[in-house]
């Protein structure tokens, strides 16, 4: 089990199934156990980063079954947690009823859970932050590292500390954000190696992101050692790098950067047919479930022909096909620094909570599915298309007037109208609520007024478009 969590923490997937698989075959299979418990839970977090989450949630979903009949906080702490992480950007309300959990069942433990409780804390004030209540995230932030300092539970509170740095230079905070790297180091003498370094990584990203592009490349250029024993962080520090080579007025080696990105995530993906095999044997072992390994061997041919489109599936809406947000939030931060004015357009389904609830999410994914269609034929070259999240989309254009896109928007909400009446959606009308802003502030604050735009549109009764100066 330890080789099995030390090489799932390297990035290893490979060595940490075959660990397993060498765990379960010395397990009774007849009474679940605590190693039962951990063993598929670190299965779901391989299989979370391979991106096939229906799986992972099924191992979370066992070990919250095992860890509840053998009462042990942890694993229902954690799995709640795991499934929270499943759900956060496409449905970050669901995500924070699981971190809530997640703290209620730590909190009831005891103290000997306080690193646990930390951990939702900061799952929690992340969940809070994407729903706009920026207010009750940073007191939970706070919360959280009050919580995890003592602990030395060092891997959530550095990740904790870069949270609360990145946030202050969101805001224009820059000299406090850093201040806070500095006092980090110097207040914690005994933090390990790879804590320390992992904070400095977070340093070098909020100054890729936000400051010093070069003083971003220096601290990169001396963290190369730490990132090749750390795999798993591999596609966040090539980024950053290709940001702090662009932002320093280097394109042509920020291109670069981004194709060494692109690369690294191929070959990660041109394991992942054997990974995935091996995940379902181990499953196999655990809950007598070989024969879903075999059906998988069927379809290998088409697993590996689906990896090589890796790059553009990490940006890409399983269900529609259009932009995920972390399309949509690259998008942004490219046009901001190329200094391009941005119009944004938030899009809401009307009515849609009807169709799921009454005829099943299936037939709800098949209206989001054709409302799609309809949307890209009012979106023009250069235009970004995302799905946020749920049934709600964002187009951007850039632009320095909304006039136009305000323009497009009502007609699409009028062919939306037209096209979009009872018989074709079960006899539940899908209309369309929007709202349109002109960017003028941070990523969050330009969210926040689109948001509220929306909402006044369907506080007047949905249907229309809302413009806010």
């Amino acid at each position: 089990m330890l080789q099995a969590y030390l090489a799932w923490r390297a990035g290893n997937h490979n060595g940490a199934l075959e660990a397993l698989t060498l765990a379960a075959a010395e397990w009774p299979s007849e009474t679940p156990t605590l190693w039962h418990a951990r063993a598929v839970g670190i299965q779901g977090d391989v299989l979370m980063e391979l991106g096939r989450g229906r799986q992972a949630l099924a191992c979370f979903e066992q070990q919250l079954q095992w860890g509840s009949a053998l009462g042990d906080a942890e694993m229902q702490g954690l799995a709640h947690n795991d499934i929270g992480v499943l759900l956060i950007w496409d449905d970050p309300d669901g995500a924070r009823q699981r971190y809530q959990m997640a703290y209620d069942v730590f909190q009831g433990a005891g103290t000997a859970h306080r690193a646990g409780l930390g951990l939702a804390a900061f799952n929690l004030s992340v969940a809070y932050h994407e729903l706009g209540d920026t207010v009750r995230s940073d007191a939970l932030l706070s919360h959280a590292l009050d919580l995890l300092q003592p602990t030395q539970a060092w891997p959530y509170w550095v990740g904790t500390v870069a949270q609360r740095a990145l946030r202050l230079a969101e805001v224009g905070q820059l000299e406090e954000a850093r201040q806070l790297f500095v006092k980090a180091e110097v207040s914690q003498p005994q933090l390990p190696l790879d804590s320390l370094l992992t904070l400095q990584f977070f340093h070098a990203k909020l100054e890729a992101q936000h400051g010093a592009a070069h003083t971003a490349l220096t601290l990169l250029d001396s963290l190369q050692d730490w990132i090749a024993t750390r795999q798993d962080m591999l596609d966040d520090f090539l980024e950053v790098r290709a940001q702090a080579l662009y932002r320093s007025g280097q394109p042509h080696k920020a291109y670069l950067a981004m194709r060494e990105l692109l690369e690294a995530v191929r070959r990660r993906h041109d394991g992942e047919r054997t990974t995935q095999l091996k995940a379902l044997e181990v499953l196999g072992r655990l809950e007598q479930a070989q024969h879903v390994a075999t059906a998988l061997r069927t379809q290998a041919a088409t697993l590996e022909i689906l990896r090589r489109e890796a790059s553009a599936l990490s940006l890409t809406d399983d269900l529609t096909g259009v932009g995920n947000r972390r399309a949509f939030e690259q998008w942004i931060d490219l046009r901001r620094q190329e200094g391009l004015p941005v119009v944004m357009a938030l899009i809401d389904l009307d009515h849609f909570k009807a169709v799921n609830d009454r005829h099943g999410h299936a037939a709800g994914d098949r209206v989001l599915q054709d409302v799609v269609q309809l949307l890209r034929q009012f979106t023009r070259p250069g235009d970004l298309l995302a799905r946020l999240g749920g049934d709600e989309f964002v187009v951007t254009r850039v632009d320095s007037s909304c006039q136009t896109l305000a323009e497009d928007m009502e007609r699409l909400r009028a062919e939306c109208e037209r096209q979009f009446q009872q018989p074709f959606t079960l006899g539940e009308p899908v209309t369309l609520s929007i709202g349109v802003i002109q960017d003028t502030s941070t990523l969050t604050e330009d969210l926040r007024r689109a948001d509220e735009g929306m909402y006044q549109a369907k506080r007047a009764g949905g249907n229309r478009v809302r413009v806010l100066e």
